[in-house]
């Protein structure tokens, strides 16, 4: 945890910390099960314990920590095949997500899904991984945003952000990115054009296809 940052206290201390903290573990510099101690935390970035340990209590909500027994709390720990399992109930999730996006979103939002396309596949160009599922996860967020339901758009996050842990390490190759951002163009076409019925099928098939190339992964 020594690159953890040193911050100074903004008005919404919590918010910073958590944002830190998310990073962190999305980075790798907090690792699957590592212990998420209060007062180290604290340390490392340079504020008190009480907005940390709301931070940590906010990870937990989101599904990035759990608490264990004489433990306390820690980085989630997401093996390949649970992987499997969130992406299964991602299939019929973000493609009800497509459907209401598709049915609801407005010219701003195309336009915004748009140019997260395009960073993309920018991305895709350059052999970018960490740019391809930092724009993966973005973009699944902007989708489930303009389907303008909150519960949906909760639920999909914390599902987000239990894949993120651990997706990175189980499938970086050029051909699920290549393939990924292919499977994103289609769904987005299918938005922009109002096709709810399309939106649907391409989001659906984008979750099958990575589900199979994850099966693939921990296979390998």
């Amino acid at each position: 945890m020594n690159d953890l940052p040193q911050m100074s206290p903004p008005t919404r201390i919590v918010d910073t910390v958590q944002d830190a903290l998310r990073d962190a573990i999305f980075g790798g510099s907090l690792r699957a099960g590592e212990a998420l101690s209060v007062p180290e935390l604290a340390r490392r970035l340079n504020v008190s314990r009480s907005p940390v340990r709301e931070a940590v209590l906010g990870l937990v909500a989101q599904g990035l920590a759990v608490e264990q027994p004489r433990r306390g709390v820690v980085v989630a720990t997401i093996a390949a095949d649970d992987l499997v399992a969130i992406h299964e109930v991602r299939e019929f999730l973000e493609a009800g997500a497509a459907r209401l996006c598709a049915k609801r979103i407005d010219k701003a939002g195309v336009d915004r899904l748009r140019r997260i396309l395009a960073e993309q596949k920018r991305a895709v160009k350059d052999h970018d991984a960490a740019g391809y599922f930092r724009t993966n996860s973005v973009l699944h967020g902007a989708i489930a945003a303009a389907a303008g339901n909150a519960r949906l758009k909760q639920i999909l996050r914390t599902l987000e952000n239990q894949m993120r842990i651990a997706l990175n390490r189980v499938a970086r190759d050029e051909h699920h990115i290549r393939s990924g951002y292919d499977e994103h163009a289609r769904v987005v076409a299918a938005i922009a054009a109002g096709d709810e019925d399309a939106a649907d099928h391409a989001m659906r098939a984008h979750i099958a296809n990575t589900i199979g190339r994850l099966r693939a992964a921990v296979r390998a």
